[in-house]
């Protein structure tokens, strides 16, 4: 029965360190290959030059989960401008306006302030004309990707960590304590 037991126990522990390396996987991407590049993009985007666009299409989208009965709702807006003659299209409102929410006023909000046909201000990447954003900056919805990944990093730190350091503690008390040389004497 013991032996049952402590079988069960490693393919647990092992499934937990397993889990948490995902869980650090993970949070690695949305952290750092998603919400850094999207903060810094929005730090230098308040220095980009700027053009005139026009907004083509403005509505609110929602979206639902298959198994879910409530909704989300995120604003879609799309606005053509010109940089050196050449004819751009972008979707960024600001950045981190991709995120969708379970209120539906602030996709309102935003299609309201931005109408088909308004004329707008665009602030673009002069490296990259293709990237734009109508509100340059960061905003509180800019630190959504890379905050929600230290949350997954830092519960995979746990789930990896703890497993792991108890078993390299158990083993360290299992063979005793190290010796050192003494290079005082």
């Amino acid at each position: 029965m013991n032996i049952k037991r402590d079988r069960m126990q490693k393919v647990g522990r092992r499934l937990i360190i397993f889990l948490g390396f995902i869980f650090l996987f993970v949070g690695y991407l949305m952290a750092y290959q998603k919400g850094l590049p999207l903060l810094e993009q929005a730090r230098a985007s308040t220095s980009w030059p700027v053009t005139t666009g026009t907004v083509l299409e403005s509505d609110v989208k929602a979206h639902r989960s298959n198994n879910s009965n409530s909704s989300t709702y995120s604003a879609h807006v799309v606005y053509r401008y010109q940089v050196e003659g050449k004819d751009y299209q972008a979707e960024t409102v600001w950045f981190g306006s991709d995120i969708s929410t379970s209120d539906r006023s602030l996709a309102q909000n935003t299609v309201k302030k931005y109408p088909v046909k308004q004329s707008v201000t665009v602030h673009y990447d002069p490296q990259v004309p293709a990237a734009a954003v109508l509100e340059p900056g960061v905003f509180k919805t800019t630190w959504f990707y890379y905050l929600f990944g230290w949350v997954f990093l830092g519960v995979g730190i746990l789930m990896a960590g703890i497993p792991l350091f108890s078993s390299f503690f158990r083993l360290f008390m299992k063979n005793g304590p190290i010796e050192t040389a003494d290079f005082a004497e």
